[in-house]
Parts: structure tokens; C-alpha cells; sequence
């Protein structure tokens, strides 16, 4: 039986995907100024169905394949996976909610990162982008919160995330347009590398 909460999210879920794929159908493409796309499967969640969620993932992946996500979002999209059991795709949204702010899954095990002496490139890569989604941040079960500590200090995490804060940490002292194209190629190589291999 679902609360008055979650039947506000499912609809709010239901009402935003009903959009997209209506702007989809009409126009044969879509242009979401808005940030619908991320809020539908934060919206299925929170109203206590994961596995509607992990089917909006799918079409998602293949409408904006090129798109890099927002923390929110991601974190949403690991535990949509894994609360219906999908666990290696749950660990590859996880890692991708951690390099899209690394502040963010320390905050949710209670040991919040300082800030780092790197080029954050949004304010979504910030740490006080987590203040703006705190309310959000209350969903993680403890079990969950276990889960995420266990992956973040697991040995990909750790060399993934000491291979970002250092590549970054660079690119925030680089300042011609060739050394940040070279620092960023290297990166994008290595990203590629274990996104292919090891999750």
C-alpha cells in the first residue's frame, strides 16, 4: 500500500516521463532545458518502485547515450538497480555518481571529504552542491549506506577516484588549451580502460 507521499512521486514520475516521450513522439527528438529526465527515476524510487525506475533506465541510456548525468540522478540510478538485485549495474552508476561529485558518497557514510585542490567542472562537482540536495540524501537505507562505504574503499573506487582527484588537481593549475586537451585525452583513455575491463 502506498503512502500519500509516494503516490505524489509516483505521479510526479509518471507525469514527467508522460512528457518526454510525448516531446519525443512529436518532435522526434528531445531538448529537457529542464532536467526532466533525471528527476524520473529519482521520482520512481522515492515512491517505493525501484524496478519502474530500472525500466526508465534502460530507454534512458539509449535516448541520451551521450549524456553524463547529475550526482542526484546517479545515485538514484545505483540504488534503482540495486534494490531489484542488478548489482553490477548498480556499482557502475555508484561509480559514476563518485567521480560526478566526490563529496558525495563519503557524506553518505558519515565521513565527509574536505574540500579538494582540484578544478571542479560544475557546480554539481562542488561540495556544497550536497546542501542542495540533502532532502534527497535521506533515502539510503543504513544496509545501503554500508554498501556504498564497502564499494568506495574497494580497490577500482580507490584507483579510479586517486586517478580523478590527480588528474584534476593538475587541470586546475594548467592553463593553456593543449596541456588541458592532453591532461583531459589521458583521462577519457584510462576512464575507457576500466569502464571496458573491470566492472
Amino acid at each position: 500500500m502506498l503512502t500519500d507521499q509516494q503516490k505524489k512521486y509516483r505521479d510526479r514520475a509518471n507525469r514527467a516521463r508522460r512528457e518526454l516521450f510525448k516531446e519525443k513522439e512529436k518532435f522526434g527528438a528531445i531538448s529537457d532545458g529542464s532536467g526532466k529526465r533525471y528527476r524520473v527515476c529519482v521520482y520512481f524510487v522515492l515512491s517505493g518502485a525501484p524496478e519502474k525506475a530500472a525500466d526508465f533506465l534502460e530507454w534512458f541510456e539509449k535516448e541520451f547515450a551521450d549524456d553524463v548525468g547529475e550526482p542526484a540522478f546517479l545515485l538514484y540510478a545505483a540504488l534503482a538497480y540495486y534494490r531489484i538485485g542488478s548489482l553490477g549495474k548498480a556499482r557502475r552508476f555508484l561509480l559514476d555518481a563518485m567521480l560526478s561529485n566526490i563529496y558525495l558518497l563519503p557524506y553518505l557514510f558519515s565521513r565527509p571529504l574536505p574540500k579538494q585542490d582540484m578544478w571542479h567542472s560544475s557546480n554539481w562537482a562542488q561540495p556544497d552542491y550536497i546542501g542542495e540536495i540533502e532532502e534527497l540524501l535521506e533515502e539510503p537505507t543504513s544496509q545501503e549506506r554500508e554498501w556504498f562505504k564497502e564499494q568506495f574503499e574497494d580497490k577500482l573506487f580507490t584507483n579510479v577516484r586517486n586517478k580523478y582527484i590527480e588528474t584534476f588537481r593538475v587541470l586546475q593549475h594548467a592553463d593553456d588549451f593543449d596541456t588541458r586537451s592532453s591532461i583531459l585525452n589521458e583521462w577519457r583513455e584510462y576512464a575507457s580502460s576500466w569502464r571496458a575491463n573491470e566492472i
